[in-house]
């Protein structure tokens, strides 16, 4: 059985009115019976628990629930929705609490972690849905910057690899119509650059019996991809299982 196919006949929606620790515990629920049906090794090495809409409080909050897979490594990628969704907005300090206390649960629970940072948005086409207003005195890009600078203390703090995307994404040109479909998200080619920039940072030789979790908002999950994420080939994490499979 496929995983798309299992996950729509177990009906995994989620409806509005759910909390994101709801739905990040029902998914894993289901993603738990399919790991046990089709098998880890063959089909589930990499596993995508992307939440759009989730700022880190949220994603800390059913953060239980993603070590219940037993992840090898976990890469989190987390923030965006701090720095760029005016309704979910934090400070850096709150921020860097949330992501420090899933780190901390993470290595408790035996599992290594990927802290990967935050891209620079296209300004004109994140203030076509936000209205600069929405920000106060500190801008999307000085959002970012702070973020940034938290991930990077946090990753140094703790010993742990920094997947430092938002260089990578600057050297390929930015947030260009070619790689980002509407100035935060990502295209194919945009998620492939992701995925590279993971998979350098992983142990060279990775086992087919790790669990990779890839844990976060919708960049992760792969909003606006095509074909309808988190299942279409086009996300981050379904492009690091086809480099792992190499």
């Amino acid at each position: 059985m496929q995983r798309r196919d299992f996950l729509k006949a177990t009906g995994t929606i989620i409806g509005d009115g759910d909390t994101v620790a709801a739905m990040i515990a029902s998914r894993i629920r289901v993603i738990v019976v399919a790991l046990l049906l089709i098998g880890v090794a063959a089909n589930a090495q990499v596993i995508n628990l992307g939440f759009p809409g989730a700022n880190t409080a949220e994603l800390e909050a059913g953060f239980s629930s993603a070590l219940a897979l037993h992840p090898k490594i976990i890469v989190m990628m987390a923030g965006a929705n701090d720095a760029l969704n005016p309704a979910k907005l934090l400070p850096p300090d709150t921020s860097r609490k949330y992501l420090q206390a899933m780190v901390t649960r993470a290595h408790a629970a035996g599992a290594q972690v990927l802290l990967v940072t935050l891209h620079d948005p296209d300004l004109a086409r994140l203030f076509a849905r936000h209205a600069p207003t929405e920000y106060g005195d500190r801008p999307p890009g000085r959002r970012v910057f702070e973020l940034n600078r938290v991930l990077c203390e946090v990753a140094r703090q703790n010993g742990i690899h920094l997947v430092d995307f938002h260089a990578v994404l600057q050297e390929n040109g930015g947030v260009t119509t070619a790689l980002s479909t509407d100035g935060l998200h990502l295209t194919r080619r945009g998620y492939a650059l992701l995925a590279f920039a993971v998979r350098a940072q992983l142990p060279q030789h990775v086992l087919a019996s790790d669990t990779i979790v890839c844990f976060g908002d919708s960049l992760t999950y792969g909003v606006r991809a095509p074909g309808g994420a988190p299942e279409t080939d086009d996300t981050y994490p379904a492009q690091l299982q086809a480099l792992l499979m190499r």
